[in-house]
C-alpha cells in the first residue's frame, strides 16, 4: 500500500484495502435504464476530457522529467470505491 493509512477510530495502521466495486441489477437497469446510460454518456465524456487535457499532456511532462506519472482518468473509468478495513477494531473508513 505505498501510503501509511490510519484508521481514523483507534490510530492503528493496520489496515487493508478492500476492492469492492458498485454494480446495478436488472431491475435497477429496467427502472432507471435512461437516465443511467445518460448519466454514463456525460462520466465517459468527463472521463475522455480529462485524459485529453490533463493526463496526456503531464504523462508527456512527467516522461520529459524522468519520472512516473499517476493516471486519473483511471479513477474516473475503474468505478472502484477505495474503503479501507481496519483489522484491530474493524471499522470500514474511506481514505
Amino acid at each position: 500500500m505505498g501510503i501509511n493509512v490510519k484508521c481514523p477510530k483507534c490510530g492503528s495502521t493496520n489496515v487493508q484495502l478492500s476492492g469492492e466495486t458498485s454494480k446495478h441489477g436488472c431491475l435497477y437497469t429496467i427502472l432507471f435504464g435512461f437516465i443511467y446510460i445518460f448519466w454514463l454518456m456525460i462520466k465517459w465524456g468527463i472521463g475522455i476530457m480529462i485524459f485529453m487535457f490533463y493526463d496526456w499532456w503531464m504523462a508527456i511532462v512527467h516522461a520529459i522529467a524522468k519520472k512516473g506519472h499517476v493516471w486519473q482518468c483511471n479513477r474516473w473509468f475503474s468505478n472502484r470505491r477505495k474503503i479501507y478495513y481496519c483489522h484491530d477494531c474493524g471499522h470500514n473508513f474511506r481514505a
